[in-house]
């Protein structure tokens, strides 16, 4: 009997571990069930009728102590520290430098057709704008607005 209550405590604990790793709360909750019907049977046992209360009240304290700091312990140092540096992007990505944009009421040029998007000339480069004014001809005058991820925007000259 006392096999059955440390297998079923080493399995509650164990599936209450691979937790960290399967989330959908099922392994948990099934490591929960085990660690349950160790304590019962440690508490309810008939085989164990020859220990005294104070002995399997006792047990069935040193199971839950035990679980308790080993899962402590897991998810301190272990799942979240160890296993985090392998399994987690900890990469950023850096917005881009927009200080080389033409300024506000710059002019410049649609060299393609802007449907409202398109490709202007601004200060002697070529940028990707959206024209507030819709569809727009190519070579049309356009002036910069403002500026939004990506594009300038832009509006004819009139």
């Amino acid at each position: 009997m006392l096999l059955t209550i440390a297998t079923l405590a080493f399995f509650g604990l164990l599936l209450m571990m691979l937790e960290t790793f399967l989330p959908g709360w099922i392994t948990g909750i099934l490591g929960f069930v085990c660690l349950v019907m160790a304590l019962t049977l440690t508490l309810n046992s008939e085989e164990l009728s020859g220990w005294s209360t104070w002995g399997r009240r006792g047990l069935a304290a040193c199971i839950l102590f035990f679980s308790t700091v080993s899962l402590l312990v897991w998810l301190k140092y272990m799942a979240v520290k160890f296993w985090n540096r392998t399994l987690t992007l900890t990469t950023q990505i850096e917005s881009p430098d927009n200080s080389h944009q033409p300024a506000l009421n710059s002019q410049g040029v649609a060299v393609t057709e802007l449907r409202p998007l398109g490709r202007a000339k601004i200060g002697g480069k070529h940028w990707e704008v959206r024209c507030e004014d819709g569809f727009t001809p190519e070579k049309t005058t356009i002036r910069v607005t403002g500026s939004e991820p990506g594009n300038l925007i832009v509006r004819v000259v009139s």
